[in-house]
């Protein structure tokens, strides 16, 4: 007897392996620099001080870790509380899938998903990307909903929640704002009343977000990150052509690394084939994310350009590859069910890499496959939290009263992050131009200081410090290290 699993128990699995991936072994990776910051400001709102996040574009991620109390553990609760938002996000991947396509294409979408190693390895972050690229999908299932049925107002008030989340998650879901628009445009028939039911969703969206504005702008005094936004980005025609050229070799290294080789190119042939089907659904998938990687690559500086940027085009990505798949897959419904298999069999191979990298990401980050820049960011440069956690550990436990001085803000972060409020360390930001006058009006110093190296070098130097090393942590490939150290003078 062959038993048939209810499809809402096939869900509930996909949810629990997709969980399981992400937050397995979640704090194996030392805390970024970003993510330093933003547990520092979670920590801050019960401080009441909520609005440190918001002059860069980015509120929610931080006001929604700080419900979990960010003081104990704060670098796995804070991930974990990414993940529980993502999880939002990959269940709004398998209703649109199986909703607008066939069930196929939500099992393999949801497969792809999980093992995807741009989706894996950033949504085990706390940064605010993962929660830009749930509440994209999440609109772009939504609108899709609303355009079907334009008359429910409770798909209004979830299109318009949608908006007014992204936006407070990162300035940059601007781009993703016509997708309700396009929805009715594509996917609605009297297209008249799916553009009606798309304004009352814009203005729930507007009246949701109005008071939040009001209040960072007169409150906060926060620009919600616009000025950084205009600052990272052009909007002179010739410097946009000028990135065009020298950003989209980029952004495809981001794609072909963090898609892995295997996956990308059998997925890109999925993409093409998905949308040379020309039906109003692959239309209505393709143009919000053509409109938004034009926007990223055009717009963007390249010296700011990172993969994280491109997360929340992923979803839709995926979403096209498993249309295209899907569509191959039921053509092949009548096939000879050991043909079948070998297929599939062949299909799996290609997710090899993928797994691997799943699995390096569990037990040995440091060796991860990344693109350059995010290879030195979150692994052997100065911005990782290699050398820090060790840091902390090492005098946390030995319940050491001492204070660990950095000359950045981010390494006084980072080390914060590692320590609960009982600690007996106590990590201290000082200037190189405070450290000077604190030298100047003391004789001696019981503090150690925390050396970056390369990065710090300008600033010893400068300063004609004597150092005694005390202990040194190398970071992964040896470029750069920080070393803990007595002041001798």
């Amino acid at each position: 007897m062959v038993v048939k699993l209810k499809p809402r128990f096939t869900y509930l699995i996909t949810i629990w392996i997709y969980w399981w991936t992400r937050l397995r072994n979640l704090d194996e990776l030392p805390i970024f620099l970003d993510e330093a910051a933003h547990i520092w400001w979670a920590r801050l709102v019960w401080e009441w001080q909520p609005f440190h996040a918001a002059s860069d574009g980015r509120l929610f991620n931080v006001i929604w870790a700080s419900m979990f109390w960010p003081f104990n553990g704060s670098v796995w609760i804070s991930r974990a509380a990414t993940v529980f938002i993502t999880t939002i996000g990959f269940s709004a991947i398998l209703a649109f899938a199986q909703r607008f396509h066939s069930k196929e294409a939500g099992i393999i979408a949801g497969f792809i998903y999980i093992l995807v190693p741009y989706a894996l390895f950033f949504e085990r972050m706390q940064l605010p990307d993962p929660y830009a690229a749930t509440f994209t999908m999440l609109l772009l299932w939504s609108s899709a909903q609303l355009a079907v049925a334009p008359h429910q107002n409770k798909l209004k008030f979830l299109v318009g929640l949608t908006l007014a989340a992204g936006m407070v998650s990162k300035i940059t879901y601007l781009i993703f704002l016509p997708i309700p628009v396009i929805a009715g445009l594509t996917l609605g028939h009297a297209r008249s009343t799916q553009l009606r039911a798309a304004l009352h969703s814009y203005m729930v969206g507007a009246l949701l977000l109005l008071p939040v504005v009001a209040i960072l702008k007169f409150v906060g005094h926060s620009d919600m990150g616009l000025d950084l936004l205009l600052k990272k980005t052009t909007n002179d025609i010739s410097e946009m052509l000028t990135q065009v050229r020298f950003s989209t070799p980029i952004v495809w290294r981001y794609f072909t690394t963090l898609f892995t080789p295997w996956l990308w190119w059998p997925g890109l042939l999925a993409i093409v084939i998905a949308i040379w089907q020309k039906t109003r659904l692959s239309s209505y998938i393709a143009i919000p994310t053509l409109i938004g990687l034009l926007s990223l690559i055009a717009k963007s500086n390249p010296g700011f350009l990172e993969a994280r940027f491109a997360l929340p085009h992923v979803p839709h990505l995926i979403v096209l590859m498993s249309i295209g798949i899907a569509s191959i897959w039921l053509k092949l419904r009548s096939w000879n069910s050991n043909i079948k298999a070998i297929v599939l069999t062949i299909s799996l191979i290609f997710t090899y890499q993928s797994a691997q990298f799943m699995w390096t990401t569990w037990t040995e980050p440091d060796k991860l496959v990344l693109p350059e820049r995010d290879q030195w960011e979150y692994i052997t440069g100065w911005p990782s939290g290699y050398g820090f956690r060790d840091i902390a550990h090492y005098y946390d436990n030995n319940n050491d009263d001492i204070t660990l001085v950095t000359l950045d803000l981010g390494g006084q972060q980072r080390l914060a992050a590692y320590l609960s409020p009982e600690s007996s360390v106590t990590p201290l930001w000082k200037p190189p131009d405070k450290l000077m006058i604190d030298l100047s009006n003391t004789a001696t110093t019981d503090n150690l200081l925390i050396v970056d190296i390369p990065k710090d070098n300008g600033s010893i130097d400068a300063l004609g410090l004597n150092l005694l090393p005390v202990l040194e942590y190398s970071r992964p490939g040896d470029l750069s290290k920080l070393i803990v150290a007595k002041i001798v003078q």
